[in-house]
């Protein structure tokens, strides 16, 4: 009970401080020339009516009903973007209409194509309304480059894609209502920032579409994610705070973040926490979520050489169906040969989940730690898992399973390397082979 009393705390507090941005003055882009024309640039209109919106000091750029086409937005101080019912923005799609900038990509500092939707170094903002804003990502998922500059690995050609929308260094931020759709990297990607409140939105992209997570709030605080829908080609909704000695370097965590009631389907995950943590995460709730046909439910992921703590971590009262495994608390991210102790190692601890119900799993939980460090301080209370392999635990310490039934068809229970491992009122019992 006392962890939701300081949920409803927190949530209470930041519904005072993520306020709407002055709005009195409405820029409707229509009176700056926009046309209902998806072959025709409304660019300029875009430009014209935030350029109005500035120099009046902020308020209410308007998108009426229609399709407009445009380039890349960059929002200003005091500004809502209104996407109307029936509006749709969507973004040209020539990597030619991106100027590179510096940004952070995959958890490490390199240059790539200007986000579709900016705003960078901004205080009072908000997108709003229940249009939809579609960055046609298809052409750019056809067109990915395999030989990207910087420091992009050969096989993940990401960094010729930029993100729907990117909020880097603002304060008081508010998004509610949109669709974002068709995103040609992550969708929404929430950066240095904090007081935010992101509500009601739904993200969807197609489910193969490459590296096209939800929503991920990356180093990051004061963060509320509510009464949002993902269907997408990643995570849905992630947790991230830096890669490797870079991230630890610059030690920014992601902390006080809350995502409730969201739903998530055909994704990597519903919410994830990695694999990118080197800068630490922490004060991190999973509230109320569900999540239907997803590779993972509940997911925190690092690997040999993040280095970062991942703790006071809560996940409660999630509702998971047709998943690839429940729960995953796992430090093998990537297979490496073990190492001594050092800042290269992630730390995971203090992580309770609970009120957790998850059937027709493939696997019901995976706990893995390293061989140098296990995950410490676990507690699952009131699980239900139902699935065709049952739960694992390796290279950890003091993990407690409370009231915690499992129906598997293939190993209930599987230890090794662990420490003071407790099962109390653990009931396991053999599924039938109907479990896929």
């Amino acid at each position: 009970m006392n962890r939701f009393v300081r949920l409803v705390c927190v949530w209470t507090v930041l519904a005072v401080f993520v306020a709407a941005p002055a709005s009195a003055r409405v820029f409707n882009i229509a009176s700056y020339g926009a046309v209902n024309d998806p072959a025709a640039s409304s660019s300029d209109a875009f430009r014209r009516a935030i350029a109005a919106c500035h120099a009046a000091g902020g308020g209410t750029v308007e998108v009426p009903a229609g399709r407009y086409l445009t380039g890349p937005i960059d929002m200003v101080d005091n500004m809502t973007l209104q996407i109307d019912r029936d509006a749709v923005v969507l973004f040209v799609t020539g990597r030619e209409n991106y100027p590179d900038i510096s940004s952070r990509w995959e958890g490490q500092t390199e240059t790539g194509p200007h986000p579709l939707l900016f705003a960078d170094g901004l205080h009072d903002i908000a997108i709003t309304g229940a249009g939809t804003i579609d960055g046609q990502g298809a052409p750019w998922w056809k067109d990915m480059d395999m030989a990207e500059r910087g420091n992009a690995r050969p096989n993940r050609p990401i960094r010729r894609r930029p993100p729907l929308v990117q909020i880097r260094n603002c304060d008081h931020v508010r998004i509610d209502g949109p669709t974002f759709t068709n995103s040609p990297f992550w969708a929404i990607h929430l950066l240095y920032s904090e007081n935010i409140d992101v509500g009601n939105c739904r993200i969807i992209n197609p489910p193969n579409s490459p590296n096209t997570d939800a929503l991920n709030t990356d180093s990051c605080r004061h963060v509320v994610v509510h009464d949002c829908f993902a269907d997408v080609g990643d995570d849905g909704f992630g947790i991230k705070s830096g890669r490797d000695e870079e991230g630890r370097q610059m030690h920014r965590p992601t902390e006080d973040v809350t995502y409730i009631r969201c739903h998530v389907a055909h994704a990597h995950s519903v919410c994830a926490i990695g694999s990118e943590e080197s800068g630490d995460v922490r004060h991190v709730r999973f509230i109320d979520c569900d999540g239907e046909g997803t590779d993972n439910g509940i997911r925190i992921k690092s690997t040999r050489g993040r280095g970062g703590v991942v703790e006071d971590v809560v996940a409660s009262n999630i509702r998971l169906k047709n998943v690839g495994t429940a729960i995953v608390l796992s430090m093998h991210y990537t297979r490496t040969p073990p190492e001594p102790f050092s800042e290269r190692t992630p730390v995971f601890r203090n992580i309770s989940i609970d009120h957790l119900t998850a059937t027709n799993v493939k696997k019901c939980c995976t706990i893995e730690g390293l061989e140098e460090h296990p995950i410490e301080n676990i507690t699952l209370d009131d699980i239900t898992l139902s699935g065709t392999t049952g739960v694992s635990c390796s290279y950890a310490k003091d993990v407690t399973f409370k009231n915690v039934t499992v129906t598997a068809q293939r190993a209930p229970w599987t230890e090794d390397h662990s420490e003071n491992v407790q099962r109390l009122g653990w009931k396991e019992s053999a599924a039938s082979s109907a479990t896929p």
